[in-house]
Order: structure tokens, then C-alpha cells, then sequence
């Protein structure tokens, strides 16, 4: 019953994110940009884009595309199932997770297409992919914490507004390169360095466990 509500509720998300993803590749395949360097990058956007679209809105549920503030109907309704509110937001955050994975798959897919069979192999391709979905954990993690005390409309902006703040954080102060997660998902990928960016990677889903666990705790103590 969640897993199904979960995707009542998020599929036109999905939808709308596999739509821009598609004009996206169909627009570098028209202008045959194939430059890896440009490529990841608008693929690094891509995934920060899904990361918001599919964090879904914790226990705060909306319907897609109609946001409202304060608490929304289906939330009584969500409350009053016999789960528990760990329960509840696990399988809201892991089912937009496996959404957002697959809009992933969709995207390095598409990269693949792109480039001339003879220049990317199908491991860089797969270990490209493992890079985004471990980098772009980190960012969904952020959009899912922000989502258990903010509205829908809110979470999304404020998501933008911490990623940026994490960019410049990242790329701006003198921090370790091998961190920068942004830097792992484009320059530093295995597309364009060739070699798995394993620090960042591991920086990025040791973010995503803190920042859930966060959400669980928000959750657990928050009045509904």
C-alpha cells in the first residue's frame, strides 16, 4: 500500500523529469555535441535535477504539481496507517530513490547514444553511472531532510538554494578536491579522468546516511 502511494504520488514527477531528460539529449544530439566535458556537466544538472523532483515530500505528501502550505489532506490520511513514521518515510525516500536511479540509468544511456561507440566503453559508461547515482545520493538526501519541515514548493527551492551553497562551498574554499562531489560527477568522472572518483563517492552516500538519519529523528519528533 505505501510502495503504491508512494508512486500515486510521485509518477507525473517522474514523468515530467524523464521529459526534460529526453529534450535535454535530444537537443546535444541535434547540435552533436559529443565533448565529454561539456556533456557531464549538463548530465551533473540532470542528476541534481532528479535528485529534487523525486525526494518526494517526506510525510508531508502533495500531489504532484499542486502544492499547497500547511498540512494537505493526505496527510491525515498517511498518518493513520498502522506504520510507523520510520516505516513511512524509508519508503518514501527509498522509492524516489529507485526513481531517481533509474532516471539516471535513462540519462547515461542517452550519453552512450551520444558518443561514438569507439571512444567510451561500456564499463566507463557503467562506472559513470555508479558515480552519478553515489554523488547524486548525497543531494537527495539533502531535498529528503529538507522535506519533513518545509512545504513542497519551499523544499524545492531551498534544495537549489543548498546546493548551490555547496558548490561554492566545495569549489570555492580550500577544501580537498578528491571531496568535491560536483567536480566527481563531471571534470573528475570516470568520462573524463578515468578513474572512479572513490573518496567523493564515499563522501557523498556517508552525507546521504547522516542527513537520512536526520530526517528519521526530525520525523520522529515533529507534531502533525
Amino acid at each position: 500500500m505505501l510502495w503504491y502511494k508512494a508512486w500515486l504520488e510521485t509518477r507525473f514527477r517522474l514523468l515530467f523529469s524523464l521529459v526534460v531528460v529526453a529534450l535535454v539529449l535530444v537537443l546535444l544530439y541535434s547540435k552533436q555535441a559529443t565533448e565529454a566535458r561539456a556533456v557531464v556537466g549538463i548530465a551533473t544538472g540532470l542528476a541534481a535535477l532528479l535528485s529534487i523532483m523525486l525526494a518526494g515530500a517526506g510525510i508531508a505528501t502533495q500531489p504532484a504539481f499542486q502544492a499547497t502550505k500547511g498540512l494537505h489532506g493526505s496527510i491525515l490520511f498517511t498518518l493513520s496507517m498502522p506504520v510507523s513514521r520510520f516505516h513511512l518515510l524509508a519508503v518514501r525516500a527509498g522509492f524516489g530513490w529507485l526513481e531517481m536511479v533509474g532516471g539516471i540509468g535513462a540519462v547515461c544511456c542517452g550519453m552512450w547514444m551520444l558518443f561514438p561507440a569507439e571512444t567510451v566503453m561500456p564499463r566507463d559508461m557503467l562506472d559513470y553511472a555508479g558515480t552519478l547515482i553515489a554523488c547524486a545520493s548525497g543531494l537527495y538526501a539533502i531535498s529528503v531532510l529538507l522535506a519533513t519541515f518545509l512545504d513542497d514548493q519551499w523544499r524545492v527551492w531551498g534544495s537549489g538554494i543548498v546546493f548551490a551553497a555547496l558548490w561554492w562551498l566545495l569549489n570555492k574554499t580550500p577544501l580537498p578536491g578528491s571531496m568535491n562531489i560536483f567536480r566527481a560527477m563531471g571534470e573528475g568522472s570516470p568520462l573524463v579522468a578515468h578513474t572512479l572518483p572513490l573518496l567523493a563517492m564515499t563522501y557523498s552516500l556517508g552525507l546521504a546516511a547522516i542527513l537520512v538519519f536526520v530526517a528519521f529523528k526530525v520525523v520522529q519528533h515533529r507534531e502533525y
